[in-house]
Parts: structure tokens; C-alpha cells; sequence
């Protein structure tokens, strides 16, 4: 899963950030090399913002040549697809709890961007959708 970002250069030097797929993401970086790498940084916390509302996360339309890309770690891009599909279905947290084992601090955890949440668990919660994880090296 990778985003593509535009860098618009800042009279001081330094470089916005802003990323078509996701409007509410806006980031800054000293050199192109940190700015992409705060990109990402940025793309979780959009990411997180459309989980707190309750909306689905818009997917990365395709990069051509000559475009930015950010790529997302696997556990986020596994979460995000897991949060879409929960949307999708209309899954809350709370029945999402109740279908792994009855405690909502395990949904919580699951879905949120900054816990490393074993690949295992995110297989079962998955599994409780209905669907299964895939994982396929390029």
C-alpha cells in the first residue's frame, strides 16, 4: 500500500506535504528525504482521525513514474483494511470486542495505528469478518 505526495517547496527551504487521497494529511520536512519520512507519520495520524470518525479510509489511487510514493508499514496498511472492512459491514468496535473475546481493549488495540499488534491477531479479527489476510511479496 503506498500513497502518492506532493512536495511543494517553502520559501524557507523546507518542503509541504500533502497527499491527494487523503486531504486531511499535511506534513513538513527540511529535505525531501524527511519529508517523506514524515509523510508517513502523517498518514497514520490522517488515518487515526478518520477512524475516530468512523469513516473509511480512502485507498491509494496507482503512482506513475515520477511520483512520490510513501509506503506503508504492513501492520498499518493490515489495519486499515480491517477498519475499512468493519465500516463496510457496519462492525463496531464494540462488536468486534464481543466477536474475539469480550473485551473492548482488545478492539482498541487492534485498530489503533501505533500498537504493534501481532499478525496473528489481526488474522482472527479477519476471520470473525469473514475474510481472510493475505500476504504477497512484490
Amino acid at each position: 500500500m503506498e500513497y502518492i505526495v506532493t512536495l511543494e517547496p517553502d520559501t524557507n527551504g523546507s518542503y509541504l506535504v500533502l497527499c491527494p487521497d487523503i486531504p486531511e494529511m499535511v506534513s513538513v520536512g527540511n529535505t525531501v528525504d524527511e519529508a517523506l519520512k514524515e509523510a508517513l507519520d502523517g498518514l497514520e495520524t490522517a488515518f487515526m482521525i478518520y477512524m475516530d470518525d468512523r469513516r473509511a479510509i480512502p485507498m491509494p489511487t496507482a503512482a506513475k513514474a515520477g511520483d512520490y510514493t510513501v509506503r506503508i508499514p504492513v501492520k498499518v496498511a493490515a489495519k486499515v483494511l480491517l477498519f475499512n472492512e468493519m465500516i463496510a459491514q457496519k462492525v463496531t468496535k464494540a462488536e468486534m470486542a464481543r466477536r474475539l473475546d469480550g473485551f473492548q481493549a482488545s478492539a482498541d488495540r487492534i485498530l489503533s495505528i501505533k500498537h504493534s499488534t501481532k499478525l496473528e491477531t489481526l488474522e482472527a479479527a479477519f476471520a470473525v469478518l469473514g475474510k481472510h489476510l493475505d500476504l504477497h511479496v512484490a
